[in-house]
């Protein structure tokens, strides 16, 4: 199997072109920014699971913008940032309350639960999970006809 090519930084912003102010001030998000989340998605990702450049990319852009979320929701709440936002089933505040349902097979697996924190780390569980289910093995190949 041929390792793929991880995404750029040049690749990201034009796939979440609309999704994040891009910048080189603090108040924006730096090409070092986006950098740092794609490499910390490249170590996380199992090449195994894509039968294509296109869809290791896909998938790799979309952890990547999770981590990117993530990132900068610690950075801006400094040493106090320490707790992870676990995903929550309801909440409310006074009056007014909000219920979700997750599924478990979501919530029990730390590592599920901890994507499905962002909408990006959602779309990546939707890319991966097809592969990890079950008793199924992804194999790349082809017949010589």
């Amino acid at each position: 199997m041929a390792a793929y090519t991880p995404p750029t930084v040049a690749d990201f912003k034009a796939f979440f072109s609309r999704d994040f102010p891009y910048g080189v001030i603090d108040a924006t998000v730096k090409d070092s920014d986006i950098h740092r989340a794609i490499d910390e998605a490249v170590a996380f990702v199992n090449e195994g699971l894509f039968c294509s450049q296109a869809n290791f990319t896909n998938a790799v852009l979309y952890l990547s913008a999770h981590n990117l979320v993530t990132n900068l929701r610690m950075s801006s709440q400094g040493v106090s940032g320490g707790q992870i936002a676990w995903p929550q089933n309801s909440r409310s505040v006074g009056s007014v309350s909000e219920s979700l349902a997750i599924p478990d097979r979501i919530m029990a697996n730390p590592e599920y639960a901890i994507l499905a924190t962002t909408g990006y780390g959602g779309k990546f569980l939707m890319l991966v999970i097809p592969g990890l289910s079950g008793q199924i093995f992804t194999v790349c190949g082809r017949t010589h006809a």
